[in-house]
């Protein structure tokens, strides 16, 4: 049996955060958003231990034992598969396929049996008893729901809405990209409490597709980020975690992670000492919060934000 902690929920939430956290539990693997693994060519993105993705000697075991290539057009085929059948939109199909649905259904079976493989793989390798999948998107967790010799259990994170939205007006570099200047993508605070709404919803209605559920506020994991990963660890078996990396509010990471569009090396080992990120409280303009929060206020109660 593969046992993954499927990280969900909208972005910007704390999930790179909470995986390098779990990533130091012994037992556990981060493999940071799996689900972008084919979305750059190897040789252009860097795996969390600073390697470039070709020449990272554990994606290239990884790979390896399911035959695939480490090169940009293997890469890029993986990818157009993905495509087809790991997007929202074809979450009904997965559902219920219908009277087209054959070759959908032939479509899905034959990228999750590479999507397994590559999961076993990370399993055989490490040894480790979770894998740690911060992807996100709900399509994933459904492909992954209907793998019979898989147990996921989704870990929702959440984070208020408007510090979310705030976050996705500021710029940031993608550190996982070699060219240098690549940033993230800018959205406007209406996209963002759209996006922010409608992936909640959704994670919140597959929970019932995994072995298990459960929620946390990225507030309350900066607020008690030791007894917030106790939680977890009970959560996924492993109630007996040193957690000895956790002191107080400062983190001492060791174990560096393989993590797809991660960070590199250097950032995985330099102690991390959290603090509660009010920023947007301040900074953010008024007219700005006032339309996210009208348009995220039925989970901004919900998740006891307001």
């Amino acid at each position: 049996m593969i046992n993954i902690l499927y990280i969900a929920g909208a972005g910007r939430s704390g999930s790179t955060l909470l995986e390098r956290i779990l990533g130091q539990i012994e037992g556990c693997v981060a493999v940071g958003e799996f689900r972008h693994l084919w979305r750059l060519a190897p040789s252009r993105q860097q795996c969390g231990c600073g390697e470039l993705l070709d020449r990272c000697s554990f994606w290239r075991s990884v790979l390896g034992r399911v035959h695939v290539e480490p090169d940009n057009q293997t890469f890029e085929a993986m990818h157009d598969a993905q495509r087809q059948v790991d997007r929202v939109r074809y979450i009904p199909q997965m559902i219920s396929p219908g009277p087209a649905g054959r070759a959908f259904g032939q479509r899905q079976a034959d990228y999750s049996d590479v999507l397994r493989q590559m999961y076993l793989a990370i399993h055989e390798i490490t040894g480790a008893s979770v894998i740690v999948d911060s992807s996100k998107d709900v399509s994933t967790l459904y492909l992954l729901s209907e793998m019979n010799d898989v147990c996921i259990r989704v870990l929702h994170m959440v984070r208020d809405s408007r510090a979310v939205a705030y976050s996705w007006t500021r710029e940031k570099v993608r550190l996982h990209v070699v060219e240098k200047g690549s940033y993230m993508p800018r959205y406007s605070p209406q996209h963002s409490a759209g996006d922010w709404m409608s992936r909640n919803i959704l994670t919140e209605m597959a929970r019932s597709r995994a072995g298990g559920y459960k929620r946390l506020r990225y507030e309350d994991l900066l607020a008690h980020p030791r007894e917030a990963i106790e939680s977890i660890a009970r959560f996924i078996q492993l109630p007996s975690a040193d957690l000895g990396f956790i002191a107080g509010n400062e983190l001492k990471f060791s174990r560096v992670n393989h993590t797809i569009a991660g960070n590199p090396s250097l950032l995985e080992k330099r102690p991390v000492r959290l603090r509660i990120d009010n920023d947007w409280q301040q900074e953010m303009k008024p007219a700005h919060k006032a339309i996210v929060t009208a348009l995220t206020w039925p989970l901004l109660k919900r998740y006891g934000y307001i």
